[in-house]
């Protein structure tokens, strides 16, 4: 599993000292949310490219924290590092058409649920997704039911993961291309 401490260190190593020692301190009082959002400011005040798997671990960070929607947009203005050959992509928003959680699996955990492609390995396809319950009101839930590991092309069974569990969910699709390589 992804060690969170170590992907906040690598966050951070993205700044210049300064930012990132402010970056660190705001996480080692509790002020995770405010250091997501030096982490990003900074990143686009600076113009630093970054890899797409940095971006990925980002997202992920900015989901566990509940900022994902607060930062997606900003963090998919991050400038890209170029060539870039990671395992892992965040899905932009406009690619990411929901599917019928049912269209899954037969199972009914996900059958009430829409599932939001929003990473994937680019060596072998795999996609993990975000399952939203739709509200009355038309949008998606706020907070993913579950996570789902998924390939778009087979009809195997999806691989769930519950709501606390976006790091394991992000090394499960982080791993996959290393296994069929």
């Amino acid at each position: 599993m992804t060690d969170e401490a170590t992907a906040w260190r690598t966050l951070a190593a993205l700044l210049p000292p300064v930012q990132a020692q402010e970056v660190t301190d705001l996480r080692s009082i509790g002020e995770q949310e405010a250091a997501l959002d030096l982490i990003v400011s900074g990143l686009l005040a600076l113009d630093i490219p970054i890899r797409e798997d940095t971006r990925a671990l980002l997202a992920v960070t900015a989901e566990e924290w509940g900022e994902r929607a607060y930062l997606e947009e900003r963090i998919s203005q991050c400038r890209s590092l170029h060539p870039d050959d990671s395992g892992v992509r965040v899905i932009a928003t406009t690619d990411a058409e929901p599917l019928a959680g049912s269209s899954l699996t037969s199972g009914s955990s996900l059958a009430d649920l829409l599932v939001v492609p929003w990473l994937t390995c680019v060596h072998c396809g795999t996609v993990l997704g975000r399952a939203h319950r739709r509200e009355p009101w038309g949008d998606l839930s706020y907070l993913a039911r579950h996570y789902v590991l998924f390939r778009p092309a087979e009809a195997a069974q999806p691989t769930l993961f519950g709501p606390e569990a976006p790091w394991e969910a992000y090394t499960a699709v982080a791993s996959c291309g290393r296994r069929r390589r």
